[in-house]
């Protein structure tokens, strides 16, 4: 068994291990994922930004060539520093400045969004060797290098101050102009469309990835559910088999203890008589009487066993047939006297019938009987009284003594389960409550118990009732009893 737990527990760690292991690479995989996915959508943003100042710059310069307007010029440098910041950021990132501030500086001259600065850092430094990142690098140099163009053609002119230029040459400026911008149009595209099919190619990636990995979780905890199931239906079996073998070694040890002990109780009970007859074997007699009595409590606990085992079995016969209750509870207090120092008190007990087995119903009562008297040393009396419920009968027997906790009420009549008392020992296996409830419910009745701490317990029973009894004739109502099951009947359980 011990075998066993460790390689369950192997089992477990290894199946622990893949799930935690897959699980911390998808929060992995997908935190840098959205950190790549929204570095480049950082770059794109910077790209329109990019794309749309140089065409205002380009826009100022070309009215800057026709009108030779002071202001144009303003307007145009003012565009062209956004392009030409991006430009100084790449030169920085690319020299491996490690002078973050110089980055930044430039980043937000190109109208960076300043959250989206860091990530855009952090992409150029871990992926300017991959092919995509390489291929963007080359149209942001291939802009640059326009850019500066752009630049260029506007300080000329501007250099010329109140020179008039001729349409010719402002044509040809134009003309350049416009070329430069097709240029720069087409690279932007380009640049665009790049970061777009890496963005794409992250996506599915991302979720292929993710689906693999979840399926290899579910596949590793399907196997892990697969064998603890089997696990599970193993043991449920091999308690089965346990349980099994123990019924049938009780039943086998109850018959074969019966015989012996039949025998035991009746040289017993020669001997108990032969101890009276002297004044020598009188000094016995004591003996001899606790001898008996031991028989007689081991007699018992075997025809318990034996109950229990055939209950389980389905074997246990229930014989019923009408008889007056109150009358069959007078005979158990009866016999119960002579060995008890508790006085039984009979509270408001009706004449009513039952179709029950009346030795089933006897063992149950004197079962109730006893354990009132065994659980209450310091009570002196029990109460037993009955009430009507519609077609039910109940039966009520109350000791008090010390109570019994709420929390364990509820367990009161499962097999062997016994009450740890503090004041005293109680003897027994605990099958006495668990047969009386096998019985009764077997009649069709409902049993249970009530108790509070220091005042004592109430234990109960009710059975199906035939409420008539015609006693000018002594005998039940048939038409009543027809209502009921029938009597006489053998009815294994």
């Amino acid at each position: 068994m011990n075998a066993f737990s460790a390689y369950h527990r192997r089992y477990i760690f290894r199946i622990a291990a893949i799930i935690l292991f897959s699980s911390v690479v998808i929060i992995s995989l997908n935190f840098y994922s959205i950190k790549i996915l929204s570095s480049i959508r950082a770059y794109v943003n910077g790209e329109s930004e990019y794309s749309k100042a140089q065409k205002e710059a380009t826009r100022y310069l070309i009215d800057f060539i026709q009108t030779s307007d002071k202001r144009s010029y303003d307007l145009f440098k003012e565009e062209i520093k956004v392009p030409i910041g991006d430009s100084l950021a790449r030169v920085a990132l690319q020299a491996d400045s490690e002078d973050d501030d110089v980055i930044i500086r430039a980043a937000l001259q190109g109208r960076n969004h300043p959250d989206d600065i860091k990530n855009m850092i952090w992409m150029f430094r871990n992926f300017q060797q991959f092919s995509f990142f390489k291929n963007v690098l080359q149209k942001w140099e291939e802009g640059d290098r326009d850019i500066a163009e752009l630049d260029k053609i506007g300080q000329f002119i501007y250099n010329l101050k109140s020179q008039q230029l001729n349409p010719s040459v402002k044509t040809a400026l134009i003309l350049k102009v416009n070329t430069i911008n097709r240029r720069l149009t087409y690279n932007q595209q380009a640049f665009t469309s790049i970061l777009g099919e890496a963005s794409r190619v992250i996506a599915r990636t991302l979720t292929i990835t993710n689906i693999f990995l979840i399926l290899m979780i579910l596949f590793s905890t399907g196997i892990f559910a697969r064998n603890t199931f089997k696990q599970l239906e193993e043991s449920r079996r091999l308690i089965i088999a346990q349980n099994n073998a123990k019924d049938e070694f009780m039943s086998i040890a109850s018959h074969e203890l019966k015989t012996p002990l039949t025998s035991m109780k009746a040289s017993l009970q020669i001997l108990e008589r032969f101890s009276k007859q002297s004044e020598e074997s009188k000094q016995m007699h004591p003996f001899v009487v606790n001898a008996n009595k031991q028989v007689n409590r081991l007699t018992g606990l075997v025809n318990e066993l034996l109950d229990v085992t055939r209950i389980q079995s389905g074997k246990l016969t229930i014989t019923k047939k009408p008889f007056l209750l109150n009358e069959l509870v007078k005979e158990v207090i009866q016999e119960t006297t002579q060995t008890s120092t508790h006085a039984y008190i009979i509270n408001d007990f009706g004449e009513v019938f039952v179709n029950a087995d009346p030795t089933r119903i006897y063992q149950v009562i004197d079962n109730f009987l006893s354990n009132a008297a065994k659980y209450s040393p310091e009570g002196k009396e029990v109460h037993i009284w009955s009430e009507i419920e519609a077609n039910q009968v109940k039966v009520c027997i109350k000791d008090f003594g010390p109570g019994i906790a709420k929390s364990k009420l509820p367990f009161l009549f499962d097999r062997f389960y016994r009450i740890e008392e503090t004041n005293h020992t109680a003897q027994g296996l605990g099958l006495g409550l668990y047969i009386c409830k096998e019985i009764i419910e077997n009649h069709g009745g409902r049993i249970g118990a009530e108790s509070e701490m220091g005042q004592g317990s109430t234990f109960w029973f009710s059975l199906p009732s035939i409420k008539m009894f015609n006693a000018s004739q002594g005998r039940v109502d048939e038409t009543q009893l027809s209502r009921n099951e029938p009597s006489d009947s053998n009815l294994p359980v």
